[in-house]
């Protein structure tokens, strides 16, 4: 009998028990969100323990791609605490994954007020301002950053690569020595220092800068991009395109490698190798209608 009774309750069991979570995957879903949503609704206050509630279903979201509904979320929980420095920082991720660069920098300008360890906010504030293009704002952010940890390699970085954006390029320059003469194996500073001097106009400097990064790392792509914009400029086009090529094979999907070899290729009258440098860079970055007008120019 005992057998016979086993042998009824497997089947039934497998039926029952993924309905159960089927279930469960139901409540959280649906009926929870709807319930704490209806809750922040009818409430202007957020009790504390209503709060973790609602930021663990917000980053619930925010890993689905859900954006909107993490954002409706978040700022509820902003506005009821506005100077949490945990739902600032979930707030920014939100906005940055909108594309909402503006929204970030305002929300993160705030956390640097307010959370007990501002500089955690420094890398993603200086890139929201930079993907808009304010460098005026990236510069003195970095400078701000750069004042709370006045020996942190990075800040440092950032504030070079700030002014160099904003093409004051003394100020760059003094900036990445100054991370060099703190850290010489901080490769980017040095990179960053030749590439002043390529913008400058020497050459030869750029050249020595860059051979010795290449001793330290081989592999090092911003390197070898400066590299072969170097030789191109010297009109060394075999050169060039070794160490470009040679950039492409470790970074495929590094856009400015593509572009500078489609303008060897033209430089080259070889307007077939120019059109297939363009079509993968149009893999890269499928809207970029410089591109498109370069592409089209050459057919």
């Amino acid at each position: 009998m005992t057998n016979n009774v086993n042998k009824l309750e497997t089947p039934a069991l497998r039926i029952i028990l993924p309905l159960g979570i089927l279930f469960l995957f139901y409540l959280v879903v649906f009926l929870v969100p709807n319930t704490l949503l209806s809750t922040i609704t009818n409430n202007q206050t957020i009790s504390v323990e209503k709060s973790k509630e609602i930021l663990t279903l917000s980053r619930f979201y925010l890993g689905q791609e859900k954006y909107q509904e993490a954002l409706k979320l978040t700022l509820q929980l902003n506005q009821a605490y506005p100077n949490n420095h945990i739902y600032l920082d979930q707030l920014a991720t939100i906005y940055k994954k909108l594309h909402q660069y503006q929204n970030q920098a305002n929300v993160l300008e705030k956390y640097l007020k307010v959370a007990p360890m501002p500089s955690e906010a420094c890398p993603e504030l200086q890139e929201a301002y930079k993907l808009q293009g304010k460098f005026k704002e990236m510069v003195d952010v970095c400078q701000r950053c750069l004042d709370l940890e006045p020996r942190n390699g990075d800040f440092i970085f950032y504030l070079g690569h700030a002014y160099e954006l904003s093409q004051q390029y003394d100020k760059a320059k003094k900036t990445y020595q100054q991370g060099v003469e703190i850290d010489s194996n901080y490769l980017d500073q040095s990179v960053g220092l030749a590439r002043i001097s390529f913008y400058q106009g020497n050459l030869k400097d750029a050249e020595k800068l860059i051979n010795t990064v290449l001793e330290k790392n081989p592999n090092f792509v911003d390197a070898l991009l400066l590299m072969g914009m170097i030789q191109n400029s010297q009109n060394n086009l075999t050169q060039a395109k070794e160490y470009l090529q040679r950039g492409i094979s470790i970074t495929p999907n590094y856009l400015d490698f593509y572009l500078i070899l489609a303008r060897i290729a033209e430089q080259e009258n070889d307007p077939k190798t120019a059109i297939k440098y363009y079509d993968q860079a149009l893999k890269v970055d499928p809207n970029n209608e410089t591109i498109q007008i370069k592409r089209k120019k050459l057919l």
